[in-house]
């Protein structure tokens, strides 16, 4: 099978890279934790620049229709900009409006809404973060709780959301709520675009390992979300969530990339590190577990290029794309382990440390690992999609 790109992908994948590479300042540090763009003002303050510059290339939403702002484009234009972009952690880059929010509005959004929604997003002026987890209610979204009444004109939402990623500075949510209580529980959900700023909106900030914090509490209060902010059908918000999660394990694909970036700093200090005398790379035991991932990656990058080709072809992905999640968080994990152990001692000094080596990017590295298994939804609920979709068992 032959994965190679035509050449007129291949002079546009070459068109991001010199883009990127004039954009980012001249000390742009390759590889830092891709949720520096929350934490750090100046970072945010880069994002801001270079999304501006992505929307003025015509490059938000560059596989979405014309007539809504998009450009038309393949799909593998798509795929290039944003594996060039996760690949070298570019801030901007809105994933939960070109990868999740601003595909189900083109998908079930009325005629309305995509002119109101879609436009905003390929403009850069909108962000927009996923109001789907609950403190009772993570992977198992059909046991949500917050309420949506219908008042007239409005539905009145009250109910909390919880790790909401990057809520403080998003401007919409795309919102899962529970619609009728006497149906089963997977049919009585319905799904809105609501205001962040709208009246009895609060939020809270949630404290992560290793001072990361872009995690936040989002309570609503009776909030009053209008009548054509209704995202597809009465209670029929299970659809909407469904073509969700399949989009949504393919973040798989960014850990992947973070994955093989690191190994890849990873390698290039065991090539120059010298350790008594002796290159840290002609150790057998480092060599060996350095083959070992780099297989491991090899598989997961052929894996990714399965999905894809899925994608293009329109398939049915929920399954591979749960793989995808599986496979991509554990070599986070992997290469963050290993590189722990290659660098001893020094591999627990953060940034900022003259001590650190690879800049403490190990250390940020291992802490995000352990809740990255989590991150989109856990690996055992993503098992059980991969075991009943995938291989057809039964519930259990």
């Amino acid at each position: 099978m032959d994965f190679r790109l035509g050449e007129q992908d291949e002079a546009f994948r070459k068109e991001v890279q010199d883009f990127l590479t004039e954009s980012l300042p001249p000390d742009w540090l390759e590889g830092i934790d891709r949720r520096h763009e929350e934490l750090k003002e100046e970072v945010y303050q880069i994002g801001i620049d270079i999304r501006h510059k992505l929307a003025a290339k015509g490059w938000l939403g560059i596989g979405w229709p014309k007539e809504y702002g998009g450009q038309g484009a393949p799909l593998t234009r798509q795929m290039i900009l944003e594996d060039e972009i996760a690949y070298r952690v570019v801030p901007g880059y809105d994933l939960y409006a070109m990868v999740l929010v601003g595909p189900l509005i083109l998908q079930f959004g009325t005629e309305e809404q995509k002119m109101r929604f879609i436009p905003p997003m390929t403009r850069g002026t909108q962000r927009w973060s996923i109001g789907m987890s609950e403190p009772n209610a993570g992977s198992d979204l059909a046991a949500l709780q917050t309420r949506a009444v219908d008042e007239g004109e409005y539905f009145v939402v009250s109910g909390q959301k919880t790790w909401q990623s990057g809520a403080h500075h998003a401007d919409w949510c795309i919102l899962y709520a529970r619609s009728d209580f006497t149906a089963p529980k997977h049919r009585g959900i319905s799904v809105f675009l609501v205001d962040l700023k709208s009246p009895g909106i609060t939020m809270r900030r949630i404290s992560q390992i290793g001072d990361l914090s872009i995690l936040s509490e989002v309570f609503y209060d009776n909030v009053r979300v209008p009548k054509e902010n209704l995202l597809g059908r009465i209670d029929g918000g299970w659809d909407v969530a469904l073509a969700s999660l399949g989009s949504e394990r393919t973040f798989g694909i960014l850990f992947v990339n973070d994955a093989r970036r690191e190994f890849e700093h990873l390698v290039k200090y065991c090539r120059e590190t010298h350790v008594d005398g002796q290159p840290l790379g002609k150790d057998p035991i480092v060599r060996n577990r350095l083959a070992e991932m780099d297989i491991q990656l090899e598989v997961a990058r052929n894996l990714s290029h399965r999905i894809r080709w899925m994608a293009i072809e329109n398939m049915p992905m929920i399954a591979t794309a749960n793989e995808m999640k599986v496979l991509g968080s554990t070599l986070i994990r992997r290469v963050a382990t290993l590189g722990m152990q290659i660098l001893g001692q020094y591999g627990q000094l953060a940034e900022g440390s003259k001590w650190a080596r690879l800049r403490g990017k190990m250390n940020c590295l291992y802490l995000g690992s352990l809740y990255t298994i989590s991150e989109g939804g856990t690996t055992e609920v993503a098992r059980n999609a991969i075991a009943t979709i995938g291989l057809g068992l039964p519930r259990q």
